[in-house]
């Protein structure tokens, strides 16, 4: 599977059988799904959970679990943790367009604790990465495959637009 960042909450993950863009309309192979409700497509399993007019997406692909939560803006409830499931990558929100902010997306980031961790809606990455001892630079493409995930430390990864 490989991840690209396209600016903002937009994402397109290519796995083997399917492209899905991860955004505010969520699309697998250019379908557009209609927001919360189970879908299975191409080999690919979505959960989209209703988030007071933001929906979050649980997506099964490559046996890889990932997790999107669009423009959250609080703390997961323990339900919406317990739908979203064990994540492996989760893609998290920094505080812009309305999204939670640092103190409120640490909370959500230790509450889901995946494996991996992809920012977006951010404007200034200082104190996420102060927060998460990261030093190192951004990439293009993330390419990740189950084998490759991280078993003991969390890994951050930050994509350029």
């Amino acid at each position: 599977m490989q991840i690209k960042y396209l600016g903002g909450q937009k994402f397109e993950v290519k796995a083997k059988e399917a492209v899905i863009i991860l955004d505010e309309i969520l699309t697998v192979d250019g379908f557009a799904l209609a927001g919360p409700g189970e879908y299975e497509k191409n080999n690919a399993i979505i959960n989209g959970i209703s988030d007071n007019g933001n929906t979050i997406y649980a997506i099964r692909t490559e046996d890889i679990n990932l997790g999107y939560l669009g423009r959250i803006n609080h703390v997961l409830t323990e339900d919406e943790a317990k739908q979203i499931g064990d994540v492996d990558i989760l893609f998290l929100p920094l505080g812009e367009n309305g999204s939670a902010d640092l103190k409120t997306a640490l909370k959500n980031l230790s509450g889901v604790d995946p494996k991996v961790v992809i920012p977006m809606l951010y404007k200034d990455l200082t104190e996420f990465k102060k927060s998460e001892g990261l030093t190192d630079g951004e990439m293009e493409i993330f390419k990740i495959r189950k084998a490759d995930l991280p078993e003991e430390e969390r890994k951050i990864i930050i994509l350029k637009a």
